[in-house]
């Protein structure tokens, strides 16, 4: 199996942690991984999500430390895919991060919006995760009525509060996800929460990261990734 990540270019960044919790998962389990960005090319972290950073908040995150030691993995930030050029055929299944960068480029984003047509309707699987889930915008008709769930406004509020006036949010992903009439639900900001509907799998936040990678394994294998006696 093969899954296609879609990455923010933009210079504020993608989370860390929604693209090594997701690969982790599904690498160890033999899915194949391509990266690609409405770019293409070289694509850059948070910070704040780089466990080595002095200020982080994911010091204990050891999958990412895991992925940033191996030298082979950094170099494929360095190196995604146009996302305009993919060839789509070719995955089972599309997962879009979050971090601050998608609230800038993959909503709104024709390309966007042309690759998750394609996978809803050749009947594949589509995840997103935190702000990523803003991408689900760019397709009102595929999710209206649907059940969503992504970052919450009350989280980026804060994220301002702290940030100050020049942290920049321009499109918030539940003010998105409920504008194009999706049923978004959520639970406290920082606590982890998954949902799926169908094919259509979407975690609310960074600590989701891994609960998130597991179900949207489970919907493309229409089997449960564990077994408990």
């Amino acid at each position: 199996m093969k899954v296609l990540f879609i990455i923010s270019s933009s210079d504020t960044a993608f989370w860390l942690s929604e693209v090594t919790h997701p690969y982790w998962h599904l690498t160890e389990r033999g899915v194949e991984i391509d990266f690609a960005s409405p770019a293409g090319g070289k694509i850059v972290y948070d910070p704040y999500s780089d466990p080595y950073f002095e200020h982080s908040t994911e010091a204990d995150d050891l999958v990412s430390k895991g992925f940033l030691s191996d030298k082979n993995l950094v170099a494929r930030l360095e190196t995604t895919l146009k996302l305009s050029d993919v060839p789509l055929d070719e995955y089972d299944a599309v997962h879009v991060a979050g971090g601050r960068g998608a609230t800038f480029d993959l909503y709104p984003n024709a390309d966007v919006a042309r690759v998750l047509e394609h996978f809803w309707a050749k009947e594949k699987v589509v995840g997103a995760i935190c702000h990523g889930a803003i991408a689900l915008g760019n397709i009102p008709e595929r999710v209206r009525g649907r059940r969503t769930t992504g970052y919450t406004l009350e989280g980026d509020q804060e994220l301002q509060r702290m940030f100050g006036s020049t942290f920049l949010i321009p499109n918030f992903p539940q003010t998105v996800l409920e504008e194009v009439g999706s049923v978004y639900s959520r639970v406290a900001p920082n606590d982890p929460y998954v949902i799926r509907d169908g094919k259509l799998v979407t975690g609310q936040n960074q600590q989701s990261a891994s609960e998130y990678a597991l179900v949207l394994l489970h919907a493309m294998t229409g089997q449960s990734p564990v077994s408990i006696g």
